[in-house]
């Protein structure tokens, strides 16, 4: 169908008489998780789009305890100059850069919008709405960028199978995830005897930096059914600590983790990453909801395939393995007066300018509009985000299996008996008999 630029589809409901006045709102899971995983800075402006760092390594000793014994004797010279040991270091140079991606509502027309019954509650619905999506899109932004960024990938199972992350493991746009054979897919959920295999590689490549963050924990991002099952299979580790230990005065509340299981605390991941295996290795990302019609434009259904997936992404996280950055809005000149209150986190904002064009997504047709009148304008979201991934070893990807809960029949003890007999429950008072 040929597009008509001077047509405007708001998708908001007309009304008819006898309609509630009151509108509800979509109702939102929290998911600001990584939005606050890592340490937030800046990217100072003016410093280009790809930084270059070094990290500076030393290497560690190998000393077999064997020390020459110190001998006074005045025949012996050792004592004065004993024969020396050296240690060397090495850099490794990286580079990071930045990433960005805008949103666009369609254009909308004042003169329609005036004339569309309870326009104004509509439009109020819509925009508190908007607000929450900037921390769902980073957020999913930055779990496949951690996931890029990676080392390797680790494959759930008792082989303890590890994949090295190249650009050619992301295909599709990033929605096929390339294992590299099917003998690569995970063979297990995941259990706390995976995890404790791994301790000591995170523990020997500085997961806690000399400072045990209560007695040496460990943190994982993980989903409600997959904790309930580690929790099941563990209930020694798990009454290891008491309720009050994850309430807001409790010692790992400021970590924002929901339960410890042994020496891991698992913090909740509302969206996480899930996959099914379409064959040779390669899984597909699937995700949690479904955008279908409703009466008027679309809604968001829960998707039954994301419940129902094979494969789910689990993160072993470390506050200190990454930096996000934003961009900075710096002014270039006091005399260029360019438009600098914008943020680059994804905050929503109304543009109108005098002209400007818009791209029709279903057919690629873009249009273009003088808007003199200022009689029509689009929101608009900026997210602009650099990433320094620094010790990628003190973390790690783990995809795993996983299914939704197992459900059977609990009968009733007395089994399935006929009851012919039922209530008659009478309200009112009967009335006189005849005498």
């Amino acid at each position: 169908m040929a597009v008509v630029c001077d047509k405007f589809n708001d998708y908001l409901f007309r009304r008819t008489p006898n309609w509630d006045k009151e509108l509800a709102k979509d109702r939102f899971p929290h998911n600001y998780l990584y939005t606050t995983m890592y340490d937030t800075k800046t990217w100072p402006s003016f410093t280009g789009t790809v930084h270059t760092w070094d990290r500076v390594h030393v290497t560690r000793a190998n000393d077999d305890g064997c020390w020459d014994q110190m001998d006074a004797d005045p025949c012996i010279t050792t004592i004065c100059d004993p024969t020396p040991r050296y240690m060397g270091w090495g850099s490794t140079r990286n580079t990071y850069t930045k990433y960005h991606q805008d949103y666009r509502t369609p254009v909308f027309c004042f003169d329609q919008l005036r004339h569309v019954q309870e326009a104004r509650a509509q439009l109020s619905a819509l925009v508190s709405g908007l607000r929450k999506a900037p921390d769902e899109i980073t957020s999913d932004f930055l779990r496949i960028l951690a996931m890029k960024q990676a080392d390797y990938i680790h494959i759930c199972g008792s082989a303890l199978t590890k994949v090295t992350v190249t650009d050619s493991l992301f295909t599709n746009g990033c929605l096929n995830l390339d294992l590299g054979g099917a003998g690569n897919v995970p063979t297990s959920k995941l259990s706390i005897e995976y995890l404790n295999s791994h301790m000591e590689d995170l523990k020997y490549n500085g997961y806690h930096d000399q400072e045990f963050m209560e007695q040496g924990k460990f943190f994982c991002t993980t989903d409600l059914q997959t904790l309930q099952d580690i929790s099941n299979a563990n209930p020694a580790l798990t009454q290891l600590y008491r309720a009050t230990d994850f309430a807001k005065t409790g010692i790992y509340y400021k970590y924002g983790v929901m339960k410890g299981v042994g020496d891991w605390m698992f913090k909740i991941d509302p969206a996480p990453l899930r996959f099914n295996h379409i064959g040779g290795g390669l899984l597909r990302r699937i995700w949690p909801y479904t955008n279908d019609a409703t009466t008027v434009g679309k809604k968001p259904t829960f998707s039954a395939q994301y419940k129902a997936a094979q494969f789910q992404m689990f993160h072993v996280y470390n506050r200190a393995a990454r930096d996000v950055f934003v961009g900075d809005i710096t002014s270039v000149n006091d005399t260029m007066k360019f438009g600098l209150a914008r943020s680059l986190m994804g905050k929503w904002s109304w543009k109108n300018p005098d002209y400007f064009k818009a791209l029709d997504i279903n057919t690629g047709t873009v249009c273009e509009y003088d808007n003199v009148k200022k009689n029509k304008g689009f929101f608009l979201g900026e997210f602009e985000l650099g990433v320094k991934t620094i010790y990628p070893e003190i973390e790690m990807i783990i995809i795993a299996e996983r299914e939704p809960s197992g459900v059977v029949n609990v009968p009733r003890v007395a089994g399935d008996v006929s009851m012919t007999t039922y209530q008659d429950l009478t309200p009112y008072n009967t009335l006189c008999e005849d005498s």
